[in-house]
């Protein structure tokens, strides 16, 4: 019975994680520069977030470190989500695919339709949290993770039948319009757009139709701009983003202290610890507005430093897209990437008043338990395919034994050429090694010219 169980258990470890002797991929070492720029994101944002909130923590608590503890702890959480999932198969998620998007569908359901379902942030005008005792939790994060994998399950599957309008189009734009627009009921705009963002990529680089996909995405921008001029706050944004100071005291109120504390900061800012704007003139300066306090008390230094950690992700990230060993991992790592590096450009340039402000966290560096962990959990699946990469051309090249390496060095480099059975009947010679084969693809005629191919031909004759 013990050594059954024990089977069973390797059985099971080796189906999750996919390293054992019947794999058809070989499993090696992460990519341990996105694990340094994982980890250094989120110990530098446990850093601002203490630096920006023990002012608003005694205030509303009582205690400086009452945020600060709430984010390690999730901090905790989302890395050791993290290393499950680097650890276990991304494959074995793709069977959770079709359920996990059901389940998320009818959260974000209930959610939007349930009274007194949704709590947390009725105070700004949406419910988008559900408490779980002294945790909260949102469901629209785990939505972003969820989709990437069912998008590059489902896309991966129909190659190029997604080209087909009515069979590739269609459903995608179906699907992507129920979950955006259950979100937008939540109502949650900057989530939305960046759950469009994420389905467009996955979408583009599984092989859509360009045609298609700029139509859609004409009238995904017309649509989004409708809603937004639809309600009256997300319209006060759009306008008051064209000009804050119209009414710097109540809607520009955010953005004017946001450019405030970005421009005292200077070259290299006012030091670690020293911000001014976050003794509640900046509001929400731990979450969305923490780029703000990050120039300001880093400078300009500060900011680049963090746009620069961001830009070696996306290279980390996309370079092991480019070497997923499979479309699936290709699709779920193009999906990740796009998550963080879309969402962090929407918070930046939001904070910087490059864009209309969307109420959006910087990944791994604001304030909030439920996007840092998913956030973490998802990297861990990127950090599980960089395991399996290969390089893009592979070549199966026979065995060669120390004897044949030998003759290889007096031949001039050639081996002995196994006789095979022709077509048209007669004997012909397949080179056996990569060199050779190469040779004969580049020359197939076997003529030798210039001093080496006159030495190999010399050599060739004196072995006859």
């Amino acid at each position: 019975m013990i050594a059954s169980a024990r089977s069973a258990g390797q059985s099971l470890f080796t189906a999750l994680t996919g390293s054992g002797a019947s794999s058809k991929r070989k499993v090696h070492e992460p990519d341990f520069w996105l694990i340094a720029l994982i980890l250094t994101l989120v110990m530098f944002g446990i850093v601002m977030v203490f630096s920006s909130s023990f002012a608003i923590g005694i205030q509303e608590d009582g205690n400086s470190y009452f945020f600060v503890t709430r984010q390690a702890i999730w901090a905790l959480i989302g890395l050791s989500g993290m290393t499950v999932t680097a650890l276990v198969d991304y494959h074995f998620w793709r069977r959770f695919s079709l359920p996990g998007m059901v389940a998320v569908m009818l959260l974000l359901t209930a959610l939007v339709f349930i009274p007194g379902l949704g709590t947390g942030g009725e105070s700004w005008g949406a419910k988008r949290w559900i408490d779980l005792g002294p945790l909260s939790f949102q469901p629209s994060e785990v939505a972003k993770v969820v989709l990437v994998i069912y998008l590059a399950d489902w896309l991966g599957q129909k190659g190029h039948k997604i080209r087909n309008f009515s069979y590739g189009l269609i459903p995608f734009a179906l699907l992507l319009g129920l979950l955006v627009g259950l979100v937008m009921m939540q109502p949650d705009l900057g989530t939305a757009i960046l759950l469009t963002a994420i389905g467009i990529s996955v979408f583009l680089v599984a092989g859509a139709d360009l045609l298609q996909l700029g139509a859609l995405i004409s009238l995904g921008s017309i649509s989004f701009l409708i809603l937004a001029l639809s309600a009256s706050y997300r319209r006060a944004r759009i306008l008051i983003f064209l000009n804050p100071d119209s009414d710097p005291l109540r809607t520009g109120y955010q953005l004017v202290q946001s450019r405030l504390a970005l421009g005292s900061g200077g070259f290299f800012g006012v030091g670690l610890g020293a911000s001014r704007e976050k003794f509640t003139w900046l509001p929400a300066s731990q979450n969305d507005a923490i780029f703000a306090i990050i120039g300001e008390e880093l400078g300009l230094i500060g900011c680049a430093f963090v746009l620069f950690l961001f830009v070696l992700l996306a290279w980390r990230g996309y370079r092991i897209a480019t070497k997923a060993p499979d479309t699936f991992g290709a699709l779920v790592a193009v999906g990740i990437v796009t998550w963080i590096i879309f969402q962090a450009a929407i918070n930046i340039g939001g904070i910087t008043l490059t864009i209309p402000f969307t109420g959006i966290p910087l990944p791994f560096i604001s304030y909030g338990g439920t996007a840092l962990a998913v956030s973490l959990t998802a990297m861990g699946i990127l950090l599980n395919i960089s395991r399996q990469t290969t390089n893009q051309v592979q070549v199966p090249v026979q065995e060669v034994s120390a004897h044949q390496r030998t003759l290889r060095r007096k031949r001039g480099g050639r081996l002995r050429r196994r006789p095979e059975p022709a077509r048209d009947g007669r004997s012909r010679a397949e080179p056996t090694d990569r060199w050779s084969r190469y040779q004969t693809m580049a020359n197939p005629r076997g003529h030798q010219t210039g001093s080496f191919g006159r030495a190999k031909q010399r050599s060739a004759r004196r072995d006859e």
